[in-house]
C-alpha cells in the first residue's frame, strides 16, 4: 500500500511539474515578446513608423500592446491594438472569437483556412476606418484592431490599406515568440 501511495505521489508530482513547466514564463510556447520587441518587428510586416503608446504585458500568457502608426509613405495614420493570449482551452478561445462583437460588417478574411477560426470586421465612421480581426490557432488567440485615416486618400484606398494592415499583423501575431537568444 505504501508503495502504491509513493508511486501515485511521484506521478502526481511529475505531472504537476510538467504542467508548471508548460505554463511557466520560461516555457517555449508561453514566451511572448514585449511590446517594444513587437514594435521592432512590425515595420517588416507593415512598413512605417511604429510607436508603443500603451502596454499591459504579462509575458507568460498575455500581451496587450497599443501602437501609433504612420505609414511609410505618411499617407495613413492611426492606432493599432494587438492582444494575444498564449495557451488556454481551445473551446474557450473559440467562444471568444465567435462571441466577440463585430462592429460594422463582417467580411472574408483571406487566409482564414490557416487558423482554427478567424473573423474580420469593418466599420467606417467619418473618415476613419476601423478594422478588426479575431483569430485562433490550436494554442493562441489574437485580436488585432486598427483605426486608421488616410487624409489624402480615397475611402476605398483607406479601407484596403486598413484591411491589409490588420490581416498582415494577425499573421505575424499568430507566430510571435521570444527566446533567451531574442526573437525566432
Amino acid at each position: 500500500m505504501k508503495r502504491l501511495i509513493a508511486m501515485t505521489t511521484v506521478a502526481a508530482l511529475g505531472l504537476g511539474l510538467l504542467g508548471l513547466w508548460q505554463w511557466a514564463p520560461w516555457s517555449e510556447q508561453a514566451a511572448l515578446p514585449s511590446c517594444d520587441e513587437v514594435a521592432t518587428m512590425l515595420p517588416d510586416t507593415v512598413p512605417g513608423s511604429w510607436t508603443v503608446a500603451h502596454t499591459q504585458p504579462d509575458p507568460s500568457h498575455l500581451l496587450v500592446c497599443e501602437f501609433d502608426l504612420t505609414s511609410a509613405d505618411q499617407g495613413y495614420i492611426g492606432e493599432v491594438r494587438i492582444s494575444i493570449i498564449d495557451g488556454g482551452d481551445a473551446a474557450t478561445l473559440q467562444k471568444m472569437v465567435m462571441g466577440s462583437p463585430c462592429y460594422g460588417r463582417e467580411f472574408p478574411f483571406p487566409g482564414a483556412e490557416r487558423y482554427r477560426t478567424a473573423r474580420s470586421c469593418l466599420n467606417l465612421i467619418n473618415d476613419k476606418v476601423f478594422a478588426t480581426v479575431y483569430a485562433i490557432s490550436e494554442w493562441r488567440y489574437t485580436h488585432v484592431r486598427a483605426s486608421l485615416t488616410g487624409p489624402d486618400r480615397s475611402e476605398e484606398q483607406t479601407v484596403s490599406y486598413t484591411n491589409d494592415t490588420v490581416q498582415r499583423i494577425t499573421d505575424l501575431t499568430m507566430t510571435l515568440t521570444t527566446t533567451d537568444e531574442g526573437t525566432r
